[in-house]
C-alpha cells in the first residue's frame, strides 16, 4: 500500500479507535470507582497507582483525539500551576521513585492564554523523558518562569544528555534516542503540535538562556502564549 493511501487510512481509522479504546477504559474507571466504594481500598498505593494509569490513559486519547479534529479549540485564559500539579500528580507514582531528587518549585498565580489540555500533555511528556534520563541517578526539576513572549514551564534534568548529532531531529517524528521499546518517536513531536496548535510551543532550551539551570544537562520548555 502506497504512503499517501497509509496516511488516508490512518486518518479515517485514527478517531474511530480512539472512540472505540475510550468506551472500555470508561467502564475501567467506574469498575475501580465501585471497587474503592465497597472494599475501602481507595487509600491504598496500589490503587492510586491504577487510578493515575487509567487518568493518563485518558488524557492520552483526549489529545490523539485532538490532533484528529481539524478545528481549533478555542483559547482561554487558564491558570498555569494547577495544570503543572496535574501533570506532577498523574506521574506521582514514577516521580516518587526519585525522591527529593525531584523538586517541583510553586510559582504562585501566573496565568497563560491557549489550552490547558495541550500544556498538561506536553509537561507530561516532558517530565517522562526527564525521569528515563535520570532512572539510575539524577535529578529532574519542573519551575514556571516568567517571560517577554508569556509564561514557560521548565523541566530540566542532569542525565545523559541530548548529542550534538541528534540535536536537529528531535522533534521529528519516529525519532527516538531510547532503547527499543521504550519509546516511540512521537512524543516531542506531538507535545509541539498541539501546543503550537493553542498559540504556544514546545522549544529545547539553549545554554545561554538566562533562565537555564547552571546545573541541568538538558531543559525543555513549554511556553504558553501570553494573555492578551
Amino acid at each position: 500500500m502506497a504512503a499517501d493511501e497509509l496516511n488516508k487510512e490512518a486518518e479515517l481509522l485514527g478517531p474511530g479507535l480512539i472512540h472505540e479504546m475510550r468506551h472500555p477504559l470508561m467502564g475501567i474507571k467506574a469498575g475501580l470507582e465501585l471497587l474503592a466504594r465497597k472494599t475501602g481500598v481507595g487509600h491504598s498505593d496500589e490503587f492510586r497507582l491504577v487510578a493515575q494509569q487509567v487518568a493518563r490513559l485518558e488524557e492520552l486519547f483526549r489529545t490523539w483525539q485532538d490532533l484528529f479534529t481539524p478545528q481549533r479549540l478555542p483559547p482561554t485564559l487558564f491558570a498555569v500551576e494547577p495544570v503543572v500539579q496535574r501533570s506532577v500528580d498523574l506521574l506521582a507514582y514514577r516521580l516518587r521513585k526519585l525522591g527529593t531528587r525531584f523538586v517541583f518549585h510553586s510559582a504562585g498565580p501566573t496565568y497563560g492564554h491557549g489550552t490547558a489540555h495541550a500544556v498538561l500533555h506536553a509537561v507530561t511528556n516532558l517530565l517522562v523523558n526527564a525521569a528515563d534520563a535520570v532512572e539510575e541517578a539524577g535529578r529532574v526539576e519542573v519551575r514556571i518562569v516568567g517571560g517577554d513572549r508569556g509564561p514557560e514551564v521548565r523541566v530540566s534534568d542532569d542525565g545523559a544528555g541530548i548529542a550534538e548529532d541528534d540535536l536537529p531531529r528531535i522533534f521529528s517524528p519516529r525519532f527516538t534516542t531510547k532503547p527499543d521499546g521504550r519509546g516511540s518517536g512521537l512524543g516531542l513531536h506531538v507535545a509541539r503540535t498541539v501546543m503550537e496548535r493553542s498559540g504556544g510551543g514546545v522549544l529545547l532550551v539553549a545554554p545561554g538562556d538566562p533562565h537555564r539551570l547552571c546545573w541541568a544537562r538538558t531543559e525543555f520548555a513549554v511556553r504558553i502564549a501570553r494573555v492578551p
